[in-house]
């Protein structure tokens, strides 16, 4: 038997080794020379990077979902300006809101989202289309199938382990959320950056070229400022070395090695400013969590069901590696009502832990099965729900790197059937043909679900109707969608928010404190009310809105729109009872003060605070809000407005009018400016600038009954007769009964 030597700067497989029972150790069969050509080596990759290409592009059509794309792309404060100071912001914001944008720290991720953001096109509404976002992540990810290819390249010389490796990671239905989802670019960015130092740090420890460490380090750092989850990469590099020690090892020792000799600390002394930058950004990961209250409260599921659920989804990432069967974007807890654990979460520990052991079994005997299990197990540890975080038991997303330590097993097994077991290539190629076909159509399939919040949320319930952010983001959904037909088709607009009102229910029905259903089925409920009038529904948003608070004392929105019901109420007694009037004011009143304590930076709050204080004859505390608001707004018209309208109740009527001015100059088409200001022309007496004010009302709403009736009145005050007739016969016509008694008393004759 031939043994082989070392030959430093080439990586050894387990193939090149063969254990003899005689001697009791492994041998090396071959030399390990690397003969293959360029072409040889990385044809395949750019057939796998045609065929990633392919089946993506299905992703290109798809729209932002209203699952984070909104906020990521919409609402993000550090994409509304393309500037250096942005870009600062990005990674030193005193704000938390900004710094810890979503939960996350990743400064990295907002820059690339704001230059997308600013090479985008729009949409007529101002919106950016996600075109720009979607091809970045597919660039991204096709970055790093290229990174893994190479990779697999250096630590194994076989084509099998790169083709299979990389076609798998490039095509497999559990990246899709990774890839298509736009609010997902710190994944496939912090991925590319991972793979790019996993690479260099290769090429370090075959070269042992100071250069490689270094640029290894740094693009760990902006892997990390990509996102937080790129701490893993510190343990795959033990992972790695473990590769390349078995590897190096000649043929004297072959893998019978201590794996004391291993740990020895002077082996791993460049793993310091690994761990200390791991140590830094876990850390901060940690805040970023806390700080947007995603780590949960650990009393929820008590440790060791946190254990069953954390090996259930360690067992399932595997189970749907192999086939990626009943796909969702959520992944929900059995039963939030009890929290009870079902007995195949519990089934999972003993298989959690097998595979943990199979490690000590398999690490002198096979380092490329240690290797597979380990790189698995390192990167997904930190994703299983042992620490509560979020709301799901576990995540395609979270697979997105760890699943290639699956691939590797699949290409040692194939690699195994070829060589050991001499089964037929064509054989085994064409298994493997075949079932990479399968996942390229499955993929495809995946990424229409993925095309909005329709499909994503009815894909979701269908198969867990126990989803109950499911169910809240697809009523959600419906209610926006009915929104943006609020004028042009009523029925529709009734029958959308009806369906979304159930969908809250569902919510509600898996999650008797549901917090945000209750909320949003009350939005609902108090949208169709200022539709159709009926008291039902407000009396329902009512009751929803009050359950919200009960369940949650600090959740401001609630108390605000309860605080609006309450003005309501209030001003349906305007005219027949002052008390009762003036009662549900003040329980408005002290409603908008708790929304305003618990969060004081919200403008709208004060302009609403304002018309109740406003409406129960308190001026001078309207007229505080208000300037708290412009102070806070100067582009509200509605705000200089209702302004004008505290400064007519203070008899200050030339600030009213200069409001008034201001909210016109602003929106020149504000009906209620226009009325108001009449109201203070009348008050001083100018009936002819009163008159104009109405006939500029009555041309942006023909229907406004009020604004002819005070026309009429004007008119007649100016002895203009007819034309004041005329104003209080179109008045009584819109069913306006104060104009009769005019009619009664002026128009008989002309009538």
């Amino acid at each position: 038997m031939i043994k082989g030597k070392y030959i430093r700067g080439t990586i050894f497989t387990a193939k090149d080794f063969e254990f003899d029972e005689h001697e009791n150790k492994s041998v090396c069969l071959s030399q390990p020379i690397d003969n293959r050509t360029f072409w040889q080596k990385y044809l395949p990759l750019f057939a796998i990077i045609v065929i990633t290409a392919v089946v993506y592009s299905f992703s290109f059509g798809n729209s932002p979902t209203n699952w984070d794309d909104d906020k990521y792309i919409d609402d993000n404060p550090l994409l509304k300006d393309f500037n250096m100071a942005t870009w600062k912001k990005c990674f030193l914001s005193e704000d938390d809101n900004e710094r810890y944008f979503m939960g996350n720290y990743h400064p990295l991720t907002m820059l690339t989202l704001n230059i997308d953001y600013h090479y985008s096109q729009l949409f007529p509404n101002g919106k950016a289309k996600p075109e720009r976002f979607i091809a970045v992540n597919i660039l991204l990810h096709i970055m790093s199938v290229c990174l893994v290819y190479i990779i697999m390249n250096q630590l194994f010389r076989k084509n099998i382990y790169s083709i299979v490796v990389a076609l798998l990671f490039a095509v497999h239905t559990l990246h899709v959320e990774s890839v298509t989802w736009i609010a997902e670019r710190k994944d496939v960015l912090y991925t590319m950056f991972y793979f790019l130092s996993l690479l260099m740090y290769v090429f370090y420890k075959q070269k042992q070229k100071i250069s490689f460490y270094f640029a290894a380090l740094i693009v760990f750092l902006l892997s990390c400022f990509s996102k937080g989850q790129a701490v893993s990469l510190t343990l795959t590099l033990f992972i790695v070395d473990y590769l390349i020690y078995c590897q190096n090892l000649n043929g004297n020792d072959g893998f019978s090695f201590q794996i004391i000799d291993f740990l020895k600390p002077k082996n791993h002394l460049d793993k310091i400013p690994f761990l200390v930058l791991s140590l830094i950004f876990g850390l901060i990961s940690i805040e970023a969590q806390k700080a947007s209250t995603a780590l949960q409260e650990t009393d929820q599921y008590e440790l060791y069901k946190r254990i069953a659920f954390g090996s259930y989804g360690f067992v399932q990432y595997i189970l749907r590696s192999i086939l990626p069967l009943k796909l969702s974007c959520l992944y929900p807890y059995p039963d939030l009502i009890n929290k009870s654990v079902p007995w195949f979460c519990w089934f999972c520990i003993p298989i959690f832990i097998g595979l943990v052991l199979v490690n000590i079994v398999t690490y002198k005997r096979n380092s490329i099965i240690t290797f597979g299990l380990m790189f698995y197990i390192a990167n997904i540890a930190l994703l299983l729900q042992f620490i509560p975080v979020g709301s799901a038991m576990f995540a395609d997303r979270y697979s997105y790197i760890a699943t290639l330590g699956l691939y590797v097993l699949l290409a040692y097994l194939l690699d195994y059937l070829i060589s050991k077991r001499n089964t037929p290539k064509p054989l085994v190629y064409t298994a493997f043909g075949i079932y990479s076909f399968v996942l390229c159509v499955m993929t495809v399939n995946r990424e229409k679900v993925w095309n909005n919040s329709e499909s994503l949320w009815t894909d979701c319930t269908s198969k867990y109707p126990e989803a109950v952010i499911g169910w809240n983001n697809l009523g959600s959904y419906r209610n926006a969608l009915a929104d943006s037909l609020y004028k042009n088709d009523i029925k529709t607009y009734i029958d959308l928010k009806k369906n979304a009102i159930d969908c809250f229910t569902n919510g509600i029905k898996y999650k008797p404190d549901y917090v945000h259903a209750f909320y949003n089925r009350g939005l609902a409920k108090k949208d169709i009310f200022e539709k159709n009038k009926d008291t039902a529904y407000l009396n329902g948003a009512f009751g929803d809105y009050c359950m919200a608070i009960m369940y949650d004392l600090k959740f401001a929105p609630a108390f605000q729109n309860r605080a609006l019901i309450y003005d309501t109420r209030g001003e349906s007694f305007l005219d027949t009872n002052r008390d009762s009037a003036n009662y549900y004011f003040a329980k408005a009143i002290s409603d908008f003060d708790r929304a305003i304590e618990l969060k004081p930076n919200q403008k709208d709050v004060y302009i609403n605070r304002s018309a109740s204080y406003g409406k129960s004859g308190n001026y001078e505390k309207a007229l505080e809000n208000l300037d708290i608001y412009i102070n806070l707004d100067t582009s509200n018209a509605m705000a200089y407005s209702n302004r004008g309208l505290a400064y007519n109740g203070l008899k200050r009527y030339d600030e009213a009018i200069k409001d008034f001015n201001r909210a016109i100059a602003l929106d020149s088409s504000m009906e209620s400016a226009y009325y108001n200001r009449s109201i203070t022309h009348r008050i001083l007496e100018n009936y002819q600038a009163a008159v104009e004010d109405l006939t500029k009302v009555v041309e942006l709403n023909p229907n406004n009954s009020q604004a002819y009736y005070y026309r009429g009145l004007y008119l007649m005050v100016e002895g203009r007769k007819n034309d004041a007739c005329e104003d209080f016969y179109k008045s009584k016509n819109l069913n306006f009964k104060p104009a009769e008694t005019q009619i009664a008393k002026y128009c008989s004759s002309n009538k």
